[in-house]
């Protein structure tokens, strides 16, 4: 919801608690500021009642949240049971609000709000990239250890929270996560390999002997190249930044150098020159077409990959987490997902949590998971058995959840990720060689890092 809109609801919320608006007039008014029918009804129920009644009435606090578009409708579900369950309880009204499909989008219209100082959201939806850039710009309020206790946060994924934890502090709560995994073509490899050095070995016996090629990932300049490169460089046992200071510049490093090295002997090997273009979708249509022994990917395709009217390979494959080279010993998938915040210039920062710690248990949960499929922060999800029947995925991705990590976490995020991406591209074109272009990268790392 935009400033202007939250400004005008505000008004007429006020009128109809008042009343001085008419529910025709009510109504007529939100659509013409953009709200759906839906919305304002639900807005309508909210206002309605005695005012020293408790919940869905003059006397709830109503909160806005706007998110990450969802297809399945799960967040609506769960908005309207909070509604009638928890809300009433505590006189506590949320309404949601579904955002742009682009990050980048979503992320302009918070940063335009949110630099005006505006409530016009309550809660913020963001990509487990922003967390700490929201922090150091004031955007966003910690959750501190009374209103979620280590006690609890030690039942979620720790990677997760790591990603939402910037000086020592928590600043979003995870809601779900995402991230990579390796795709293997069961009927032409023998066994999943646990080091690159298996992979490479494996993909090479079999292109292009059997298969066209032998691994296909995410090699273009855009943000997944970044999670396809801190994937082989965390399997040796490297980092980019420090974890304990952002600050402090780690890329530079002869881990760095084996990781870079063996992703540009790849290409043109058992990956095809064309791997520098690939983003998800090209690199997912050449694997269902069963051109690759092995693909690097998101969980979404794993559902598509066994849809049998679209994929040739069908039941054919399987997954594991990244593998591991040098002297790492186990591999770390990037770690995707989103999380919730509260805009630090919310009057409703108490009200705003309730909602968002409902989110974050059992129930909520396993509705997101249900009807979203969306890989739960919440560790007990992966072992339930309504899911595992419903959602078998799960039962794979526990384990290599347990070892995922985070992007590099930076208050500076955007600008490290540009950083990331051109110099690690430019080796992968060859322009550079893997020195000059780590070397290049810690330059412009530090540039990034020790400016204000």
């Amino acid at each position: 919801m935009l400033p202007e809109q939250r400004i005008a609801l505000d008004d007429m919320l006020l009128k109809m608690r008042a009343g001085r608006l008419t529910r025709r007039s009510f109504l007529e008014r939100t659509l013409t500021i953009g709200l759906t029918s839906s919305a304002a009804i639900s807005l309508l129920e909210a206002c309605g009642g005695n005012s020293n009644s408790s919940g869905g009435n003059g006397a709830a606090t109503s909160l806005f949240w706007t998110s990450e578009p969802d297809p399945s409708n799960a967040y609506q579900t769960l908005v309207d049971t909070f509604n009638k369950t928890l809300g009433q309880q505590k006189g506590i009204y949320v309404t949601w609000h579904q955002g742009p499909a682009k990050t980048d989008e979503l992320l302009i219209q918070y940063t335009t709000m949110l630099r005006a100082r505006s409530a016009s959201t309550d809660i913020l939806s963001m990509d487990i990239v922003y967390p700490a850039s929201f922090a150091a710009s004031q955007w966003t309020v910690p959750i501190s250890d009374t209103q979620w206790p280590a006690s609890e946060r030690a039942k979620y994924l720790s990677g997760p929270i790591q990603g939402c934890t910037y000086q020592g502090k928590l600043w979003a709560a995870p809601l779900y996560t995402d991230l990579g995994l390796l795709y293997y073509r069961k009927d032409v490899i023998p066994s999943k390999p646990t080091t690159w050095d298996d992979l490479t070995s494996a993909a090479s016996a079999v292109s292009p002997s059997k298969v066209k090629y032998g691994y296909v990932w995410q090699g273009d300049q855009y943000e997944g190249l970044v999670c396809d490169f801190v994937e082989v460089l965390y399997g040796y046992h490297g980092s980019i930044l420090d974890g304990n200071d952002p600050t402090k510049v780690t890329v530079n490093s002869p881990e760095a150098k084996q990781a870079l090295a063996r992703m540009v002997k790849w290409i043109g090997t058992i990956s095809p020159l064309s791997v520098t273009t690939f983003q998800e979708e090209p690199t997912r249509n050449i694997w269902q077409n069963g051109d690759a022994a092995f693909m690097r990917n998101w969980p979404y395709a794993y559902a598509l990959g066994n849809d049998s009217t679209q994929s040739k390979i069908a039941n054919k494959f399987d997954i594991t987490g990244l593998p591991y080279g040098g002297s790492g010993t186990v591999g770390h998938s990037a770690i995707g997902g989103w999380n919730l915040a509260i805009n630090a210039f919310s009057k409703n920062a108490d009200a705003a949590w309730e909602f968002i710690h409902y989110m974050l248990q059992n129930d909520a949960q396993k509705q997101l998971a249900l009807q979203g499929s969306r890989a739960s922060t919440l560790q007990s999800i992966y072992t339930d058995s309504e899911v595992l029947a419903k959602q078998p995925l799960f039962a794979k991705l526990g384990p290599i959840l347990k070892n995922a990590l985070p992007r590099p976490v930076s208050p500076k995020y955007s600008d490290v990720s540009e950083a990331i991406q051109q110099n690690i591209y430019q080796a992968l074109k060859r322009q550079v060689s893997v020195d000059a272009a780590l070397s290049n990268l810690e330059t412009d790392l530090k540039h990034i890092t020790a400016t204000s």
